[in-house]
């Protein structure tokens, strides 16, 4: 079982806003090999998967909150409508941390469905959108 200074180095670890010296000094431990064995721990990984599932779980949620808007962003910047780039390149720069945060990367593809009835037209009307494309 992990004591609260060791989860505390690993969720720092994970941050990635200290190098490990200084993380290895921030949690009283005399240099940086203790964090690496640490990470190497049964106990370690346990751990780290729980804190990467929360992230997940919370980065879901984040973006259920926002679908509405997220999409319309989304398809107006596809279909070209920019009249800010500045304010684009914000938006696209949140979801990219959003995503990065959730542990998706470019590389990953993930699928997130939502079982539940949705009557918002504005839903409705980008996946009709969607199908529409996939068709062409």
């Amino acid at each position: 079982m992990l004591d609260e200074r060791e989860q505390k180095a690993i969720q720092l670890y994970y941050a990635g806003e200290m190098q490990v010296e200084d993380i290895a000094k921030e949690c009283g431990w005399a240099n940086r090999s203790s964090i690496y064995k640490l990470l190497k721990r049964e106990e370690a990984q346990e751990y780290i998967d729980m804190l990467a599932k929360e992230s997940v779980k919370e980065a879901v949620r984040t973006l259920k909150i926002s679908t509405k808007d997220l999409s319309k962003a989304i398809v107006e910047i596809g279909k070209g409508n920019i009249t800010n780039t500045k304010h684009v390149y914000a938006q696209l720069q949140a979801l990219n941390s959003i995503l990065e945060k959730s542990g998706i990367t470019s590389k990953t593809t993930i699928a997130i469905e939502d079982n539940k009835n949705n009557s918002d037209q504005d839903y409705n009307e980008l996946l009709e959108m969607l199908e529409q494309k996939k068709e062409e």
